[in-house]
């Protein structure tokens, strides 16, 4: 088995579930190293769970967080963080703090994070404003590797229900007939087809950044067979 180290947070969630599932699938990485407030009741001997109830204390767990590989899959609502301020602990400031750890750890390889496919930190949508504020203080760190996934409506089964995405899940159905192409690049994407791209493009080790939009992530699961 390859020495290869990865870090996951996020993984309770949509594509954090889904990527740690595949990360079990495969033998590519050795460690695999899960930061959640709760445990995930996974048994795997390749799995280090590392328990952090505030996240506000990162920092003071990097000793901890070394890997090659770091996925960020962080992600709320403004709902289910209560609001705006608290989303964007969630969606901006830990994900940089993360990145910083990363960027000083001597094993680090690459950061691999998943944002939106509307970000644009000039929107006027405050959710897409946020994701594209992550994505451009990513950018301003020179990271040796940054790997941007921005997925469109996400498709999977989440724990908490929400009404929007159920009333979109239902026109992308009706609508698939009609906008094939366009549906493929603005669409939908199974959460699972997100997870296989994040690994996949990790195994890949690039250096530099890129970013991956639906249809990328797509094509690059069609050229693997998937």
């Amino acid at each position: 088995m390859p020495n290869n180290s990865a870090l996951v947070i996020g993984g309770t969630g949509l594509v954090g579930r889904a990527l740690v599932d595949i990360l079990l699938e495969n033998t590519y990485y050795s460690t695999i190293k899960l930061v959640s407030r709760r445990s995930l009741n996974l048994h795997n001997d390749r799995i280090e769970e590392i328990i952090i109830d505030d996240f506000d204390k990162l920092e003071e767990y990097a000793e901890q967080l070394n890997a090659n590989d770091y996925f960020c899959c962080l992600g709320t609502t403004i709902k289910q963080a209560g609001s705006k301020e608290k989303f964007k602990k969630v969606d901006l400031e830990y994900p940089l703090v993360l990145a910083k750890i990363a960027k000083q750890s001597s094993l680090f390889r690459q950061f691999l994070i998943v944002t939106s496919a509307g970000a644009n930190s000039d929107s006027p949508l405050f959710y897409n404003q946020v994701k594209g504020e992550v994505e451009d203080k990513l950018r301003e760190m020179k990271l040796s590797a940054l790997m941007i996934f921005r997925p469109s409506l996400l498709l999977g089964d989440r724990e908490e229900f929400r009404l929007g995405e159920t009333i979109a899940k239902g026109f992308s159905a009706f609508l698939s007939f009609f906008m094939v192409g366009l549906k493929r690049r603005l669409w939908s994407i199974k959460a699972t087809d997100v997870a296989k791209s994040m690994f996949l493009i990790a195994r890949d080790q690039r250096r530099g950044l890129k970013i991956m939009s639906s249809s990328d992530m797509t094509n690059r699961l069609k050229s693997f067979g998937f």
